[in-house]
């Protein structure tokens, strides 16, 4: 059995490292300021987080229960399409809940299918869905891209290690705007990379629930260390980056290493795959151990294979959620 599991992640590996790079602009200097500065304070990109202005707008044909938003992100790349967040709020009821989830995407995400799947819980226990696009995908992928999210997972370390933490800021923004207009209690989830960015999130605002699904809580060993990191690292290597500095430049982005979170470590549950090659269980156990959290879920599967338990697990966690 863990062999299939295995096989189902090697696979997907191999098709992700055949896909065309996006291109590479940053150079080694780049990438030696951001080592330089994880040496010198793994804290080094976090900074303090305001709410944002969102304002909502009804979707067409959704019969006023999905409304669409965008606002600037506070920690601009420079890039017009990704500087713009988008997102979704799916109303539980007719009217404003007390209680909101912001969902977190995996990496490549085209769309928010396994949100759609993963809100179904939630919206039934009277809780309001928020998802936004993460960094350089979706509708704030460049129009040069050639997928959704293609400019953040590539190799390019520098911009990837700024867009993760782009990815959080926003997040953590839009959950403090969340709490001024008086939802009550805010939870975030986060599937793969959007678990990596739901745990960033936990360091910039305290949050009611941390839910993190196969989590890449440490993103060199799942983007350089990992079958689904090939076609990245051969990338980076080609363009003369060095192993060890990026392995310095990523520390930025591995949450347990910036420090502890603002919420409780009982305010976290972990999900993950006890044969996952991508996010492995050794990183989660050191992530888990790091943060004292002790809610973990070990499951007989792998990081794709996970979609067998997914909806189970939406299940068990919007249940927690509404309690």
């Amino acid at each position: 059995m863990k062999a299939l599991h295995h096989a189902a992640d090697r696979l997907n590996g191999w098709l992700v490292a055949r896909r065309r790079q996006a291109p590479i602009v940053s150079n080694r200097a780049d990438l030696d300021e951001l080592a330089t500065l994880a040496e010198r304070d793994p804290r080094a990109l976090l900074r303090p987080v305001e709410p944002v202005a969102v304002a909502f707008d009804s979707a067409d044909g959704a019969r006023g229960k999905v409304e669409t938003f965008a606002f600037p992100s506070p920690v601009p790349s420079g890039e017009s399409a990704n500087d713009r967040v988008h997102g979704e709020r799916w109303l539980a009821a007719d009217r404003r809940s007390k209680s909101a989830i912001v969902m977190l995407h995996g990496g490549f995400a085209p769309s928010w299918l396994a949100e759609r799947l993963m809100a179904r819980p939630f919206l039934a226990k009277g809780i309001d869905v928020f998802v936004i696009a993460l960094p350089w995908h979706m509708d704030r992928a460049p129009s040069a891209s050639g997928y959704s999210g293609q400019y953040l997972l590539s190799g390019d370390v520098p911009r990837l290690v700024r867009g993760f933490s782009q990815g959080a800021h926003d997040a953590a923004a839009l959950v403090l705007s969340l709490r001024q207009q008086g939802y009550r209690r805010v939870f975030v989830s986060g599937i793969s990379l959007g678990g990596n960015i739901a745990a960033q999130v936990a360091l910039l605002a305290a949050l009611d629930r941390v839910f993190l699904l196969i989590p890449a809580v440490d993103p060199f060993q799942t983007i350089f260390r990992s079958p689904i990191g090939a076609g990245m690292a051969r990338a980076a290597s080609n363009a003369g980056f060095d192993d060890r500095e990026i392995e310095r430049a990523m520390r930025l982005v591995t949450p347990h290493i910036a420090g502890l979170p603002k919420s409780d470590p009982d305010a976290f549950r972990v999900v993950h795959g006890a044969y996952d090659l991508f996010c492995s269980a050794e990183a989660i156990e050191e992530f888990v151990q790091a943060w004292g959290v002790t809610r973990v879920r070990s499951l007989k599967v792998g990081h794709r294979t996970f979609a067998i338990k997914f909806r189970q697990t939406a299940r068990l966690l919007a249940h927690d959620a509404g309690a």
